[in-house]
């Protein structure tokens, strides 16, 4: 079980996969409804890989965790409507206010971006939300190609 301690505006979370991770305040993130399958969690620390692109996204108080990737280092062309709904619950003011993310799987040693339910991320407001996107162009399991591989 992930614990969570408090020293100002600084938190520590201890993950068992992670260690001790020391996250500021303004690294959490709000999901007012979840994550999908995860529904009763709502804060989450995001944290960024050292010497990586990725980024873990570890919930504050529960032993939760998913490795994400900015959908603009993994693919090229993905874009979707946001619903008023979605603007109003996460407080954008204008489109650039969103970073856009995408769960990372890693299935036999290759690595799957999920396109079909990306996570929105608004640091202005530390809310953020996943995203159901309806789009059969958009697949669960999309190959995420190294920059050599081209």
């Amino acid at each position: 079980m992930s614990e969570q301690k408090t020293a100002g505006s600084t938190r520590v979370i201890h993950s068992e996969w992670y260690g001790d991770i020391e996250v500021q305040a303004s690294q959490i993130y709000h999901f007012p409804k979840g994550i999908v399958g995860f529904g009763e969690f709502h804060d989450y620390a995001l944290v960024p890989i050292e010497g990586a692109p990725f980024f873990i996204l570890h919930a504050v108080d529960h032993e939760l965790s998913f490795i994400l990737l900015q959908a603009h280092d993994a693919v090229e062309g993905y874009g979707f409507e946001i619903d008023q709904a979605v603007i109003d619950l996460l407080g954008v003011q204008k489109p650039e206010d969103v970073a856009i993310f995408l769960i990372v799987n890693i299935i036999d040693d290759n690595f799957f971006v999920n396109l079909k339910a990306p996570l929105l991320l608004v640091p202005g407001t530390n809310k953020g939300c996943q995203l159901i996107i309806d789009n059969p162009a958009y697949p669960l399991r999309h190959p995420l190609k190294r920059k050599e591989d081209g």
